[in-house]
């Protein structure tokens, strides 16, 4: 029994460990990152009202004082109206707000700032070069601020998958869920379970070690073996939520498949109120997936239009015919639709 507890424990320690293990292996491949200051454009591309440049490392006082033109920095998270100037001369860029967050208490725990600046093309690739002029700055990696957030444990991996998902959230069900995620619903849950864990290995040790020793009590090992079993059955009904947490994310993938001319695009039209497949009186119109993307409830839906079902002599439709049947095999939901909408 003991031997069997100790491989649960361990096993799944290990498991609930990775975080620390990766956070390792990063912090030895990335080496001396936190030795370059990094900036990128935060907010969306495209023409805007606002946009927002994040600058961050040890050199983002200077960075500050070198566009600004100005010889203190700004208090700390306070919005300050600054002219933003090339550095080395005196060619006006824009008017900004600037925000100053000295490490730690910022979001990837180095020095930062941010220039809240006008969201024009030329304006932002005019910021951009000239901070790229700056000596020890250069443009950051996709997702490298996360990852200096993440080993300045700032936030750990359930987190970052949480703001990933909240960047990419399209429905009020994903935001809910993201936002949840990021606010450490899963970290806390896993930490709770580690606990337990090395609690229940701590007195298997313990047994193991003074088992003859009188100061030992009797149910140490009986304490341990029903808060394995009681983990074990926590996390087994955890991981049997049919995956509603990924459906949720990617959106549940619903395929209408049927024979030809029997209304399947005439339904997806209707459903999307759009005309996103084209409909006529002539079997196999459809010869492609077609996909509509569709929030229902707040839930994200990908609805699949698909060539009609139909033995043919035609290559192009026993194409059709073909994707149509991959894409009903592992959709969520199937119904069979009769008649035509009109």
């Amino acid at each position: 029994m003991i031997r069997n507890i100790l491989h649960i424990v361990q096993k799944t320690n290990v498991s609930l460990q990775y975080g620390a293990f990766v956070k390792r292996r990063l912090s030895k491949v990335v080496g001396n990152i936190s030795n370059s200051t990094i900036f990128a454009l935060s907010s969306g591309h495209g023409k805007c009202g606002v946009a927002v440049i994040r600058v961050s490392g040890p050199a983002s006082a200077d960075v500050i004082l070198q566009i600004t033109g100005r010889n203190r920095l700004p208090q700390p998270r306070i919005a300050t109206l600054q002219k933003l100037c090339a550095p080395g001369s005196n060619i006006l860029l824009d008017k900004a707000l600037v925000l100053w967050f000295p490490g730690p208490y910022s979001f990837t725990g180095e020095d930062c700032c941010e220039l809240h600046v006008h969201g024009g093309p030329a304006v932002i690739r005019a910021v951009l070069e000239s901070l790229a002029s700056i000596n020890g700055a250069r443009h950051a990696e996709a997702g490298e601020f996360t990852k200096r957030a993440f080993l300045n444990e700032k936030l750990d991996l359930t987190e970052v998958e949480g703001l990933a998902d909240l960047i990419q959230a399209e429905t009020e069900a994903q935001r809910r869920q993201a936002v949840r995620q990021l606010d450490g619903a899963l970290s806390k849950l896993y930490t709770s379970w580690r606990t337990k864990l090395v609690k229940a290995l701590a007195c298997v040790e313990a047994y193991i070690d003074f088992g003859e020793d009188d100061n030992i009590e009797d149910d140490v090992m009986k304490d341990a073996e029903s808060t394995v079993v009681e983990l074990l059955a926590d996390v087994k009904n955890h991981l049997r939520d049919s995956r509603r947490g990924e459906r949720l994310r990617s959106g549940v993938h619903i395929a209408i498949v049927g024979r030809p001319n029997v209304g399947k695009s005439s339904l997806l039209n209707y459903i999307c109120q759009r005309p996103a497949a084209i409909v006529s009186p002539i079997a196999g119109t459809t010869r492609d997936v077609i996909e509509t993307a569709y929030n229902i409830g707040g839930y994200p839906v990908v609805l699949c239009d698909t060539a009609g079902l139909q033995h043919t002599a035609n290559r192009v439709e026993q194409e059709g015919v073909a994707r149509a049947k991959r894409r009903y095999a592992p959709s969520e939901g199937t119904r069979q639709a009769k008649g035509r909408i009109s």
